[in-house]
């Protein structure tokens, strides 16, 4: 569905008088997103993931190499085309205070996305995407503003906003960062739950390892990519990469999560 093909972003950025710096956000990456897969991109800050996802979601020209929806050069689509790939593909935020217009409710945070897309039934629909997301009964939720929610509904509003085009790709970037550690695993369990209903493809970023293991367990299986300085330095099914690390950056990673090798059970 989703490939990129040795994509470079290069940014310049000054160096003092007279010079100019060069960063390499990604330098070189080549990688596939099937339908339905579920790919947790995992490094550190400055790694390259964020700007990895803005390239899958149209956000960031490559400086090179080339990005495709099914087969398509993604900056490139017009039309029919580019309206398919903008309804296909959409995107979790890592903030939650501030991916919500605070002068919106609930309901029309929501139901603006669906009129776009000319939903039948908008009313209904707004009440099944709250009660799917576990904000129960939906009634509650329909008149509040941002202001007026915790972190975690906050965050469980951009879920059910992104999920009204019906999308193929859902691209979280780092979307339970910012919520209160008790509040991490629902968020987690709500995005493996609804990837498993609708049979999306999932990609998931990340700086924690252990988060990373945990979506994949519940989501039925993934496939991890870790970067370092904008190169892809280790790739496959994630139990796999964790019970044998092949890279230097991977074993590192993997200290930081002290219970990394411990057995998941749902």
């Amino acid at each position: 569905m989703i490939e990129l093909k040795d994509v470079k972003v290069y940014f310049e950025e000054s160096g003092g008088l007279f010079k100019k710096r060069v960063v390499k956000a990604l330098d070189g990456v080549s990688m596939a997103i099937d339908e339905g897969e579920t790919v947790l991109v995992v490094g550190e800050s400055g790694a390259g993931k964020t700007t990895l996802g803005r390239v899958v979601l149209g956000l960031q020209k490559p400086t090179a190499g080339l990005a495709l929806y099914k087969g398509m050069n993604i900056y490139k689509l017009r039309g029919k085309a580019y309206r398919e790939y903008r309804r296909a593909v959409q995107w979790v935020p890592q903030d939650p205070y501030s991916s919500l217009d605070p002068s919106m409710t609930v309901y029309e945070a929501i139901a603006a996305p669906l009129r776009q897309w000319g939903s039948s039934d908008v009313d209904g629909r707004v009440a099944e995407l709250l009660s799917l997301v576990g904000l129960k009964p939906p009634e509650f939720f329909m008149g509040k503003y941002p202001h007026q929610l915790s972190g975690g509904q906050r965050q469980r509003v951009a879920i059910a906003r992104a999920l009204a085009t019906e999308p193929k790709l859902l691209v979280a970037d780092e979307p339970v960062t910012m919520i209160d550690t008790s509040l991490r695993i629902s968020i987690l369990d709500v995005l493996a739950d609804l990837k498993k209903r609708f049979g999306m493809a999932l990609l998931f970023i990340t700086h924690d390892l252990g988060v990373a293991r945990y979506l994949a367990h519940r989501s039925g299986g993934g496939r991890v990519v870790v970067m370092y300085r904008g190169r892809i330095v280790e790739s496959g099914n994630i139990e796999e990469v964790i019970a044998h690390p092949t890279s230097e950056y991977t074993k590192t990673l993997m200290e930081v999560v002290p219970d990394i090798m411990r057995p998941l059970r749902l």
